[in-house]
C-alpha cells in the first residue's frame, strides 16, 4: 500500500501503473512510430539512419508531458471524481509531477538534436501546441462546454506527432504521407472518443454518452472509425503496387470489421476502440514494410 513516505521510485511507478500505464503507452507508440517510420521509408524507397528509433523515445515522452499537462487542467474536477486516485490522495504531488514532466522535455530537445536539426524544428512544432493545448488555446471555459469541439481542436497534436516521425525517418518529402497523417488522425479521435462513451457515468465529469446521450456517442465512434478504415485503407492502396496488398487490406478488415461490430452493440467500447487504433497501425505497418521489402 503506497503512502506519502513509501520511496519515491516506488509512487512515480505507482503514479504510472494508475495514469500512464508504461507497457500499453510502449505498444502505442511502438507501432505509431514504428508505422510512420516504415511509410516514410516505403514511399520515397529509401532506408533511414539507425538514429531515427531514438524518437519514439521522444513520442513515449510527449505523451508522458501530456498526461501531466492533463493532471494539472483537471485536478479539482478529479479531486472531486477520483477521490482514490494517487494524485488526489497526495501520494504523488503536481509539484512532482512538474519535475518529471520537465526532465521528460529536457530529454526530448537532446534526443531530437542528436537526431538532427529537421527533427528537432518539428518537435519544436509539437512542443509550441502541446503548450496551447496547456492553456487550452485561451478559451478553456468555452471549449470545455463543447467536449466534441475540445477533442477535435485537441487532435492535430497526433498529426505534428506523425511528421515528427517523418522528420526522424531523415527521408525524402513524400505528398503521400499526408494520407498517413490523416488515417492516425482519424484513428486516433475514434480512440478518444470510445475511452469517452461509459457505461456508467461519474457524476460532475462530462462523456460522449452523456453529453450527446449514448446512441449518438455510438454513431460518431463508428463514424469516425469508418472514416479512419478508408484513410487507411487509402493508404495502403497508394503504398502496395505488390502482391502482398490484400493482406494488409484483409487485416484493417479484419480489425474494422471486428472492433464495429463490438461498438455497435455497446461492449468493450473503449477497449475497441483502442484495438481498431492499435490495428490499423498494424496493417499499415506491416503493408509499409512488405512492400519496402519487395521492392
Amino acid at each position: 500500500m503506497l503512502t506519502e513516505n513509501s520511496p519515491l521510485h516506488s509512487r512515480i511507478f505507482g503514479y504510472l501503473g494508475e495514469r500512464f500505464p508504461p507497457v500499453a503507452y510502449t505498444v502505442l507508440v511502438g507501432l505509431f512510430f514504428g508505422s510512420g517510420i516504415l511509410v516514410s521509408q516505403s514511399l520515397s524507397q529509401a532506408s533511414g539512419h539507425p538514429s531515427s528509433w531514438l524518437g519514439s523515445v521522444v513520442v513515449w515522452l510527449v505523451f508522458f508531458h501530456l498526461r501531466v499537462f492533463d493532471e494539472h487542467k483537471d485536478i479539482s474536477t478529479d479531486m472531486q471524481a477520483y477521490p482514490d486516485r494517487l494524485l488526489s490522495r497526495g501520494i504523488v504531488t503536481l509539484g512532482l509531477l512538474r519535475r518529471l514532466a520537465i526532465g521528460a522535455v529536457v530529454l526530448q530537445v537532446v534526443l531530437s538534436a542528436f537526431i538532427g536539426m529537421q527533427a528537432l524544428a518539428f518537435w519544436g512544432v509539437a512542443m509550441v501546441f502541446t503548450l496551447l493545448m496547456r492553456v487550452e488555446f485561451g478559451v478553456g471555459k468555452w471549449l470545455q462546454k463543447r467536449l466534441v469541439l475540445y477533442a477535435i481542436t485537441h487532435n492535430p497534436i497526433v498529426a505534428l506527432l506523425a511528421l515528427y516521425i517523418w522528420a526522424c525517418s531523415q527521408t525524402p518529402w513524400d505528398i503521400r504521407f499526408l494520407v498517413y497523417v490523416a488515417a492516425i488522425s482519424l484513428g486516433s479521435l475514434a480512440f478518444e472518443f470510445g475511452r469517452k462513451i461509459n457505461v456508467d457515468e461519474v457524476e460532475g465529469v462530462d462523456s460522449y454518452s452523456s453529453v450527446l446521450g449514448r446512441p449518438r456517442a455510438i454513431q460518431m465512434l463508428v463514424g469516425t472509425m469508418f472514416l479512419a478504415a478508408i484513410a487507411s485503407a487509402s493508404l495502403i492502396f497508394l503504398l502496395l503496387d505488390h502482391p502482398w496488398a490484400p493482406v494488409g487490406l484483409a487485416l484493417l478488415g479484419v480489425f474494422w470489421v471486428g472492433c464495429t461490430a463490438f461498438v455497435i452493440r455497446g461492449r468493450g467500447i473503449e477497449a475497441s476502440a483502442s484495438c481498431f487504433l492499435l490495428g490499423s497501425m498494424m496493417a499499415i505497418g506491416v503493408s509499409a514494410w512488405s512492400a519496402q521489402m519487395l521492392s
